[in-house]
């Protein structure tokens, strides 16, 4: 046998991870009956053949990986064996016991009992049960010493040389096959020992809950000010996620005191930080509703800080110098929420676009928008800049220019009735020598600068007069306290 487990030629076909003792199963079971045939162990055939991993295919799949060097599979050496398939220590007891007379009893009823004592797996069974003891034992010093079973599935979870945190796991995933009394018993130690949510989450509450009882309960009224940095992290993914968990989640959060209650007054909390999905949320219905992201950091919206949160993602993409994932999230919503050049600038491109073409279906102006007259003159003065532009800068004004077709430099806005009605409360113009001013082309360009907020410096040329209004913005006035002055204001 052990010529045969060592020949080279078995190695190189043997199957990996311990799953079968070659990669042919069909071989695999042959060689397993003939084994067992020619040793006089025909119960080896069935063990091998009973599921993945028997004795036999664990231990040479061991020594092969030894052999090649590899870390041994999930910490287990070449003489490793596994619980059910090691030996009884009370075997010959046992085998004493099943062929010894029962007292009383028909010939049949005696058969019965003789074939339970004989084997069927009571001495297996009686073996598990003093394990389960023996675990259980653990598992009621460690809930006495620190209040539950959430014990970690790593090394940490040793204790006393037992390792209890591989123990429970081990009990979590086969809870059906345990007994009435063996769940009771688990149970009665820490009722949340196998939770339907994950062990880390109900480690971490029984942390939190620690916490609460030597200082005091939380509650969002104060954003979860005051509370350790852990804590505070653990306690907004909850209320983020609040909806998503399970109903027993929901009241053990309630005995730390953050209920339902508390997470409303929580979101009500003014300023506070949001979390990226509910900011990208808040972002993605003000694109909806105005049509862009280009907004001042001033902006609000729905409560939430949007233009400084948006600062701040211009700034961290800067920084990288690339793309972020929350940068081509915010860019599926507007192409130019970042651009290059000043965020006023792109604000106003958008107002002009929009008077241009109309706002879309369902978009509403934002508060503050530019009139049509002032995006009108914006649009002109970007033209006149065209060669300091930004390249960008150039191929959207051209884009507006095109929607715009010939845009007129000078608009009247004072109609002959209406001068006439103005002229006539106007006091008589005193005679200084020099040009005559013109009123009506005074009263036309303040009323231009109204409307587009243009400097005097920027008036446009008046189609049809000599002078341009620049010049007439120039010129000197009567001071404040001239008789004229204080009469025409």
């Amino acid at each position: 046998m052990a010529r045969v487990l060592v020949d080279p030629r078995l190695q190189e076909s043997v199957g990996e991870g311990g799953q079968a003792l070659l990669r042919d199963r069909a071989a695999a079971g042959h060689l397993a009956a003939v084994l067992g045939s020619r040793l006089g162990r025909d119960w080896l055939a069935e063990m091998e053949g009973a599921g993945a991993g028997g004795p036999l295919t664990l231990w040479v799949s061991a020594l092969v990986r030894e052999q090649r060097g590899a870390a041994p599979l999930r910490g287990r050496g070449a003489w490793w064996v596994h619980g059910s398939h090691r030996p009884v220590e009370a075997a010959a007891g046992l085998r004493l016991f099943a062929n010894a007379p029962v007292a009383g009893g028909d010939e049949a009823s005696q058969a019965a009992v003789m074939a339970v004592r004989a084997g069927h797996g009571a001495g297996l069974a009686r073996w598990r049960m003093q394990l389960f003891d023996e675990g259980l034992e653990h598992a009621r010093r460690h809930a006495r010493r620190f209040g539950h079973l959430a014990l970690a599935h790593t090394p940490a979870g040793v204790t006393d040389g037992f390792d209890l945190g591989r123990w429970l796991a081990g009990r979590r995933v086969r809870a059906a096959w345990l007994s009435v009394e063996q769940a009771s018993q688990l149970a009665q130690l820490d009722r949340w020992w196998n939770p339907p949510w994950p062990v880390d989450w109900q480690r971490a509450w029984y942390r939190a809950r620690d916490w609460v009882r030597e200082h005091q309960q939380v509650h969002g009224g104060d954003n979860l000010a005051g509370l350790p940095h852990w804590l505070d992290l653990w306690l907004r993914q909850q209320i983020t996620h609040h909806r998503q968990l399970h109903a027993d989640q929901r009241r053990l959060l309630a005995e730390l005191g953050l209920n339902e209650h508390e997470i409303k007054r929580f979101h009500a909390w003014p300023g506070r930080r949001r979390p990226v999905g509910e900011a990208l949320a808040v972002a993605d219905d003000f694109a909806a509703r105005h049509g862009h992201l280009a907004v001042s950091r001033p902006t609000t919206a729905d409560g939430f800080a949007l233009g400084a949160w948006l600062a701040a993602a211009r700034l961290r993409q800067r920084r990288a110098g690339r793309p972020t994932r929350l940068g081509q999230r915010l860019t599926a919503l507007d192409p130019w929420w970042n651009p290059p050049w000043p965020i006023a600038w792109q604000r106003m491109w958008w107002a002009a676009r929009h008077h241009l073409t109309g706002l879309p279906a369902g978009v509403q102006w934002w508060p503050g928008a530019p009139n049509a007259d002032h995006t009108q003159a914006w649009l002109h003065q970007q033209t006149a800049r065209r060669p300091l532009l930004h390249a960008g800068q150039s191929d959207l004004v051209d884009e507006l220019i095109a929607l715009a077709g010939q845009e007129p430099m000078w608009r009247p806005r004072i109609c002959d009735r209406a001068w006439h009605t103005l002229s006539a409360l106007l006091p008589p113009l005193p005679h200084h020598g020099g040009r005559r001013r013109s009123e009506r082309q005074i009263l036309e360009a303040i009323i231009h600068i109204v409307c587009t907020g243009q400097p005097w410096a920027q008036l446009p040329k008046v189609p049809g007069l000599p002078a341009p209004l620049p010049s007439l913005a120039r010129r000197r006035h009567p001071g404040p306290h001239h008789p004229d002055t204080a009469a025409r204001r």
